[in-house]
């Protein structure tokens, strides 16, 4: 199935997905952007709360540097924090924001890779799509915790690309600098996936940005009827991931 959006970049699209959820009653949402300093070119997230950094939430993202020219990578965004075993190397006030806690969604996410969860939403989207989901991991250290941003550019960090329809994974791209997620590389399943991360070198001090979701394509000039508004997107896509969007 085509995914075909009018939105003419990620800060519209948020904004109406937005808008979509506190019709339906979601409250202390927001949207927020990964450069303020240029809205209509930049990452934007849909966050279930009104705090910023948001690393311990689940969001959706609605990402146009991760995807082609002219679309935009839409999903759930999670991530792994620094290690509390490792916390006394962050006591700046920045670095105590890094450290991951027991509310943290990422650990609900693995064990959620471990069982049946994700793969079941997974397979439901794939199958009403018809057509694979586009699992994103980005991994790599925390150097200073005063000055450290996990959303800007990484010229180091690790990156792998699945493509997935439920329970299986095949590798489409990788990018291996820091040498971390090279045995990831390896896995061919979610259950293999979230085994193989504990086995990360050095996890404790490792950041994990992780991805899922879908490419749309961006027609502002369209006449085409199919278009995917946001109400769509979140009735059939994005609201698979309720669970973890908290």
């Amino acid at each position: 199935m085509d995914l075909i959006v009018g939105y003419e970049n990620a800060r519209h699209a948020a904004y109406a997905v937005l808008e979509e959820l506190k019709g339906r009653g979601f409250e202390k949402i927001s949207a927020r952007p990964w450069n303020k300093f240029d809205p209509d070119n930049t990452s934007w997230w849909v966050v279930p709360s009104t705090e910023w950094p948001a690393y311990k939430h689940g969001k959706l993202f609605f990402s146009p540097n991760r995807a082609p020219e002219n679309s935009l990578f839409c999903g759930l965004h999670v991530e792994k924090g620094i290690d509390a075993k490792v916390e006394s190397a962050y006591s700046s006030f920045q670095g105590k924001r890094l450290i991951m806690k027991d509310d943290w969604c990422w650990l609900d996410f693995i064990k959620g890779l471990q069982n049946t969860t994700i793969s079941r939403v997974i397979s439901e989207v794939s199958e009403m799509l018809v057509s694979s989901l586009l699992l994103r991991i980005e991994a790599g250290f925390v150097a200073d915790p005063q000055s450290f941003d996990p959303h800007a550019t990484r010229f180091d960090w690790d990156l792998l690309i699945f493509e997935t329809s439920g329970t299986s994974l095949e590798l489409i791209d990788s990018k291996t600098p820091a040498n971390l997620l090279i045995e990831l590389k390896k896995s061919l399943s979610l259950r293999r996936l979230a085994d193989d991360i504990p086995e990360i070198p050095q996890i404790g001090w490792v950041w994990i940005d992780f991805f899922i979701g879908n490419i749309f394509e961006i027609r502002t000039d369209s006449l085409d009827q199919d278009l995917w508004d946001a109400s769509r997107i979140w009735r059939e896509i994005l609201s698979n991931w309720e669970s973890f969007f908290r």
